[in-house]
């Protein structure tokens, strides 16, 4: 898949989808990001006992599902019967946990670009890596993909090296830079509370663009663009799309 000249990004990419107003993952919250005037969406992939590429972000389902215990260890038969939705709000009794495919499927009737950030147990980053490559080969979707896994990302530019990754970091992690030169990262996704101005100059100085994560509040989101970070992921509430002088459909940014 060769996507060097990939147009991103807005300023504004929809956290698990438009997760301030629908419940997070689901086909609703990218339908409502979509709604919003949003052009990028981010999603969480993992796999469930069966083999199949949910989207979900935790490890076990009984934060954001009816269900019970730990992904890997459940099939999709079982998965699939899931309320998704109704933790958030009982009109969304009918949302289910969605496969990568079905997500696809939805970006791509909607024209919707996507940042898949890949969550991998260890010892399972191969099999994930590989299914997620096959998935999205199927389809002319803008995109690039996001770890926290150095093994997930290097294994995925071994053996996609046209592929866009970007590094993930939730505490500083001194060794960025190598891990970014290895993988040939495109981008840096960054914990916003750790982030200052001499950090964003850190990192916009290797050329790499500079996403920081998870933002509700329009002064901080000012505050890191004044520092030269080219996005933020936000769970795009209403409030916050209006007071944020910016606009969400904006993609000058290229890689």
């Amino acid at each position: 898949m060769k996507q060097s000249h990939l147009k991103i990004l807005p300023p504004i990419i929809a956290h698990r989808g438009a997760s301030a107003i629908a419940p997070e993952n689901t086909l609703a919250a990218f339908t409502k990001a979509k709604a919003l005037g949003l052009t990028w969406v981010e999603f969480d992939v993992m796999l469930a006992e069966s083999g199949d590429v949910i989207v979900l972000h935790d490890e076990e389902l009984n934060r954001t599902t009816n269900g019970t215990g730990k992904v890997i260890s459940r099939p999709y038969r079982y998965i699939k019967t899931l309320d998704a939705g109704s933790w958030f709000n009982p009109i969304y009794h009918e949302e289910k946990v969605p496969l990568l495919k079905d997500v696809l499927e939805l970006l791509k009737a909607l024209k919707l670009s996507a940042n898949i950030e890949i969550k991998s147990l260890p010892g399972y980053e191969e099999l994930l890596s590989k299914h997620v490559m096959t998935l999205i080969e199927s389809y002319k979707i803008p995109l690039f993909i996001s770890s926290f896994s150095y093994t997930v990302l290097k294994l995925i530019h071994d053996e996609n090296p046209s592929m866009p990754l970007a590094f993930l970091m939730d505490q500083w992690d001194s060794d960025w830079e190598k891990y970014c030169h290895d993988i040939k990262a495109v981008a840096v996704n960054v914990n916003h509370e750790i982030l200052d101005h001499q950090k964003v100059k850190k990192i916009k100085h290797t050329k790499r663009l500079l996403l920081a994560y998870t933002i509700d509040d329009p002064l901080r989101a000012k505050e890191l663009f004044s520092y030269g970070v080219d996005a933020v992921f936000s769970n795009c509430g209403q409030d916050f799309l209006n007071k944020l002088a910016v606009s969400p459909v904006n993609d000058d940014v290229r890689i």
